[in-house]
């Protein structure tokens, strides 16, 4: 009976350990959004300077989006605005579930919720009447 007690609690902290690790380290797509918010009406800085959890700083332009990488689920950002002024800092958490996420800067800037949305890619699709009359059609091997 106790050794049966033994391997049941060395299977769940095994468990247990892989569920932290999953959740600190995974990893998250960052776009960050340097341009003008139309609802609400947000005008995006010129020229801003972002670091995110000690990364290399990234500069943006107004109209200007960059991605970056980063793991784990809460984050510090600080945003430098170019001429002047004090700097932003604060934190930001994403959830698990997602694999890229958009970061508007103009309306985190302006405490505007929320500035962190899932990002989703849409896939292409080709009709076949648009390709060129040269480029030849494949066609699946059955």
């Amino acid at each position: 009976m106790k050794r049966k007690l033994i391997w049941t609690l060395v299977v769940v902290f095994w468990f247990a350990l892989g569920v932290l690790i999953f959740v600190t380290s995974r990893g998250h797509s960052l776009l960050l959004d340097n341009r003008n918010v139309e609802s609400p009406q947000i005008q995006a800085p010129e020229e801003i300077t972002i670091e995110i959890d000690g990364q290399k700083e990234l500069s943006l332009y107004r109209g200007d989006r960059d991605r970056l990488t980063v793991t784990g689920s809460k984050h510090r950002i600080r945003v430098t605005v170019a001429g002047g002024g004090a700097p932003f800092e604060g934190t930001f958490t994403l959830p698990i579930r997602g694999d890229m996420y958009l970061l508007s800067v103009p309306k985190m800037l302006a405490g505007t919720e929320p500035f962190v949305e899932v990002f989703y890619t849409v896939p292409e699709t080709r009709n076949v009447e648009e390709s060129p009359a040269d480029e030849p059609l494949v066609e699946p091997l059955i």
